[in-house]
């Protein structure tokens, strides 16, 4: 009998007990796809999404004055932001509680990003403030 907690996990990814059971029920030996999902590891080929909400795509964080002006008019802690090595795939963000993406160059596959290097000059800190206002406007409305 399986956990029921892990039982609605795999319902949830579309994964039925039937599916896992099958290749066994059949004598053959399970295929790698299902024998990835039977174990607690994901697949080898997604790398998991980092938790902050505030995702930065840059070799480092910038100043701490910076980055704490931002989280503080973005309303969270520095902690909250999550440093990436690579730009994760649109498709695997989660709709509902997308976090902010802040890039330093323009990526045209994500417009809604901010764009800011990470020592920026005057003109480009204040064309990040007005980004920002633009976010902050487009999440209370």
């Amino acid at each position: 009998m399986q956990d029921p907690v892990r039982q609605s996990m795999l319902a949830r990814m579309g994964i039925q007990s039937w599916q896992l059971r099958r290749p066994a029920l059949l004598g053959a030996e399970p295929a790698p796809e299902l024998e990835q999902h039977t174990g607690q590891t994901a697949p080898a080929s997604s790398a998991p999404l980092p938790s902050g909400k505030l995702w930065l795509l840059a070799p480092s964080l910038p100043a701490t004055t910076l980055l704490a002006d931002i989280c503080q008019l973005l309303g969270m802690t520095p902690d909250e932001v999550s440093l990436l090595s690579e730009l994760p795939p649109a498709d695997l963000q989660r709709a509902d509680a997308s976090p902010l993406l802040w890039l330093t160059e323009a990526n045209p596959a994500r417009p809604d990003a901010l764009i800011c290097p990470l020592a920026p000059s005057a003109a480009q800190k204040r064309a990040l403030w007005q980004q920002l206002r633009q976010h902050l406007a487009a999440s209370a409305a």
